[in-house]
């Protein structure tokens, strides 16, 4: 099988490593592989890093379209220095995931915490760059109807907003920082399909989300929200663990992609 493998010159450094693996992990596999970068279309499937970039999603939206198969890398669950989580066709593995063993999830030593408070505030994290100019989203709208409706379901509960840097016409103060002490005593979080979900299952914090890996999970309404007990949250886990995957595993990542994509 053949792979076109985007990889431009304004590929972030990570992105750029997990490729170059991939690349050289592709013979062993069994996989031909063409670097390219811009999209020609001269492969059935097609790798690239960022899907959420503005320039490559007008490549993979058409290759998509055109009835190809997209992989798709970008930052990890956890371990967000060396680990890339993987995609298939979407922007998101959620359409994936199924029960797995635990085997992954336990060598990275993550630890599950309880920092859940049901009297706690709420956590709403907004869009990253990458996603709101997708959108088209530059007033912040999102943020602005989701707030609205946390505050119609919960009119009592203080509303922190999760952000990487305060926003000038934005009302709410940016928790900015360490994600874990972000977290920490919340009672909900709101996310539209941000990493911060993951980070509040390892917590045990609830979610409500309309999109992402965690969707598999949680659901998106502010009235029912899914409370998942120890057990269904380290299952959880177990199975996201199999869409991250480091340089040092671009053989065993090969593995996957080809038992889905065949």
């Amino acid at each position: 099988m053949d792979c076109e493998v985007l990889l431009c010159a304004h590929t972030a450094g990570r992105g750029v490593a997990i490729l170059k693996a991939m690349i050289a992990a592709a013979d062993r596999a069994g996989v031909r592989t063409f670097v390219s970068d811009h999209y020609t279309g001269r492969s059935k499937w097609l790798m690239t890093y960022g899907l959420g970039h503005t320039g490559r999603r007008i490549w993979t939206d058409a290759h998509i379209k055109a009835g190809g198969r997209l992989i798709g890398w970008d930052l990890g669950y956890w371990d967000r220095e060396s680990a890339m989580r993987l995609t298939i066709d979407r922007d998101h593995p959620q359409h994936l995931i199924k029960n797995m063993n635990g085997s992954r999830f336990d060598l990275d030593n993550v630890q599950l915490r309880n920092d859940y408070n049901p009297h706690g505030p709420i956590v709403l994290a907004g869009l990253g760059r990458k996603t709101r100019e997708a959108l088209n989203d530059v007033s912040m709208s999102w943020e602005r109807n989701t707030l609205a409706a946390i505050q119609s379901a919960y009119p009592k509960a203080r509303v922190l907003y999760r952000s990487k840097r305060q926003e000038s016409f934005w009302p709410l103060k940016s928790l900015i920082g360490d994600v874990e002490k972000a977290l920490r005593g919340a009672s909900l979080v709101v996310c539209r399909h941000s990493n911060i979900a993951i980070d509040a299952c390892i917590a045990g914090i609830p979610v409500v989300c309309s999109d992402g890996i965690a969707a598999a999970l949680y659901g998106n309404d502010l009235n029912k929200v899914v409370k998942p007990d120890l057990g269904t949250r380290l299952q959880f886990l177990r199975n996201v663990a199999w869409w991250q995957w480091r340089p040092t595993e671009a053989e065993q990542a090969w593995k996957q992609i080809i038992s889905i994509l065949n």
